[in-house]
């Protein structure tokens, strides 16, 4: 899987540079995500005693965009990212039960592939564009809070009945904001479409992400 998502990433960065006439610029983009897993509990299990929030974790990465002419452009880029949910519980230790926040967290790399409209307002651009967010996720675990420590159980990402995650994430994108001079600023949501759990008979988990940004890019600027 590793080794797939390289190779994409290579074929869609060589392939942008070839396109013809095109400008191309780097930049680095960074931002905060407000996430949430969509856990849905299978036949015989409920999880409505849960209260479930948006976790607020950073975002950052790097962009290359592609000027397809005057108006449509095309803009990728790799991220590293923390999605998941935050809630309240209760956890059994040393014997006693204690009130504890709970945290999923999923980290992954993500590689959006963005198609978008620019409009020239003069002194500014605004923009818009979509397309399709491949993910792969590296690291999981639930962090808690109980009798004032903190700890964490670890879980595991996998293709196994026993890992609690899948490795891969499907998604689509739509963001929109305004660009001036070689900075950008956006507002994006992002929704998963995969099926992250190995057991989704008990529990169903998919992927829902809303956020601000904030880019620059480099190299000269027309």
């Amino acid at each position: 899987m590793k080794k797939l998502l390289l190779i994409a990433i290579v074929i869609l960065i060589s392939s942008s540079w070839n396109v013809s006439n095109a400008q191309v610029r780097a930049g680095f983009k960074l931002g905060v995500d407000f996430s949430y897993l969509k856990l849905k509990a299978g036949d015989g299990y409920t999880l409505d005693d849960l209260d479930f929030k948006r976790l607020i974790s950073p975002r950052m990465g790097f962009i290359l965009e592609v000027g397809i002419n005057d108006y449509l452009f095309m803009q990728t880029g790799v991220f590293g990212a923390a999605k998941g949910v935050r809630y309240n519980s209760e956890r059994y230790i040393k014997e006693k039960w204690y009130d504890s926040k709970e945290y999923e967290i999923l980290a992954s790399i993500d590689v959006p592939i963005n198609f978008g409209y620019k409009y020239d307002l003069g002194g500014a651009k605004i923009f818009a564009m979509a397309g399709p967010v491949i993910s792969y996720n590296i690291y999981t675990t639930n962090l808690y809070k109980a009798d004032n420590e903190y700890d964490n159980d670890h879980q595991s990402i996998g293709t196994g009945v026993d890992d609690e995650y899948k490795p891969l994430n499907f998604g689509i994108n739509i963001e929109g904001g305004v660009e001036v001079d070689r900075f950008q600023f956006s507002a994006y949501y992002t929704q998963g479409l995969s099926e992250l759990s190995n057991s989704s008979d008990m529990v169903s988990i998919k992927t829902n992400v809303f956020g601000l940004t904030a880019a620059v890019k480099f190299g000269s600027i027309d």
